[in-house]
């Protein structure tokens, strides 16, 4: 075995620099997630059918969260033990922790290109900056139209066929419209530069700062291991979170285009009625349009459930399209599985193609 340089201290310093940031996966990352990201409060009517999308996305992003902080703490673990080794004069053992464990070695000619400009220096440069998302308000002025629609409609209806729209679309309008938007900006925000990757650049910055004062096969693995297998975990976690925010968009797009359909599609009943309403009133007023009356209001009443398929037709596209969130989300397990696997050392380094 080669000579071991190495300063145990150091190692400590690194284990407590890695210990910091598996903290916050655990911590304010995982918090905000579950404030910020996973909001069903104002999931009802039409919106219920985005919730097991809004659930498995949290549940997921909480998951690999943990494992995260597992196997970060683990790695520091690992490095405490072989300083501990290194103090008692057993050099061995301590590189052996980097050795034999299960893991990729690292390939012949791996170079660290670390450098040692902050030798020694373990704090973290890059500190979490999350912010909530923006409050939202853009389709409330849609809803209240659309209750508004739905008034007029309701009143020409009931005068004329004792029935009412309004109670079978306003259920489906309840709810905060702006919830899967807010969702997807939380996720964008947890994947951007002040959410998981400010680890990144802290686990990067340390490993600069700890190359100095180790020089070993044993830091060489390491080395590989937290630069080829845990910086681009952490970069595929936030490619992950990132899809998430494109899932909600997507999601959040689909209802604000439903509910600008449904305003469209009431205005438009209401026009027609106003319309069959003057010729009813006109007709009633006329002795040789008496006979046709009846025809009318009968014609009317099948007119207005034409409507309503219309609209169910609408609200039955959106419910599907909400649902098949759940399904694009499920597509990303894979990926999930990923991050943890290249984060354990168990598959190639994604650069190495």
């Amino acid at each position: 075995m080669q000579s071991v340089v190495v300063d145990p201290a150091l190692l400590d310093g690194y284990a407590a620099q890695l210990e910091r940031n598996a903290e916050l996966l655990a911590g304010p990352l995982r918090r905000y997630c579950t404030v910020h990201c996973a909001r069903t409060e104002g999931a009802t009517g039409l919106l219920a059918a985005a919730r097991p999308a809004v659930e498995l996305a949290h549940e997921r992003t909480v998951a690999l969260f943990a494992a995260g902080e597992r196997q970060l703490f683990q790695l520091a673990t690992n490095l405490r033990a072989a300083a501990a080794s290194y103090r008692a004069g057993d050099a061995a053992a301590a590189e052996r922790i980097w050795l034999v464990l299960s893991r990729r070695p690292a390939p012949p000619g791996f170079e660290a290109h670390d450098g040692a400009r902050h030798a020694g220096d373990f704090r973290d440069p890059a500190l979490l900056r999350l912010v909530p998302p923006a409050d939202r308000d853009d389709l409330r002025q849609a809803v209240e139209e659309a209750e508004r629609q739905l008034g007029v409609v309701d009143r020409w209806l009931r005068r004329y066929a004792q029935i009412s729209l309004s109670d079978r679309v306003l259920p489906w309008l309840s709810g905060d419209w702006t919830t899967l938007r807010e969702d997807a900006d939380g996720y964008a925000r947890l994947a951007g530069p002040d959410g998981v990757r400010v680890i990144a650049q802290n686990l990067a910055y340390g490993l600069d700062s700890l190359s100095a004062g180790w020089d070993s096969p044993a830091a060489r693995q390491f080395c590989y291991t937290v630069r080829e297998h845990w910086l681009p975990a952490i970069e595929a976690l936030g490619h992950v979170l990132q899809l998430h925010a494109r899932v909600f968009e997507w999601m959040a797009q689909q209802s604000e285009n439903a509910l600008k359909a449904i305003v469209l599609t009431v205005e438009a009943i209401r026009l027609w009625l106003v319309e069959r309403a003057l010729r009813l009133a006109t007709l009633a007023g006329s002795v040789a349009g008496l006979g046709t009356v009846w025809r009318e209001l009968a014609d009317l009443g099948t007119d207005v459930l034409a409507a309503w398929h219309q609209l169910e037709t609408i609200l039955d596209m959106t419910r599907m399209a909400l649902r098949s969130g759940v399904d694009l989300l499920g597509a990303l397990g894979a990926e999930a599985t990923l991050i943890e696997d290249l984060a354990a050392g168990r598959l190639a380094p994604l650069s190495a193609g």
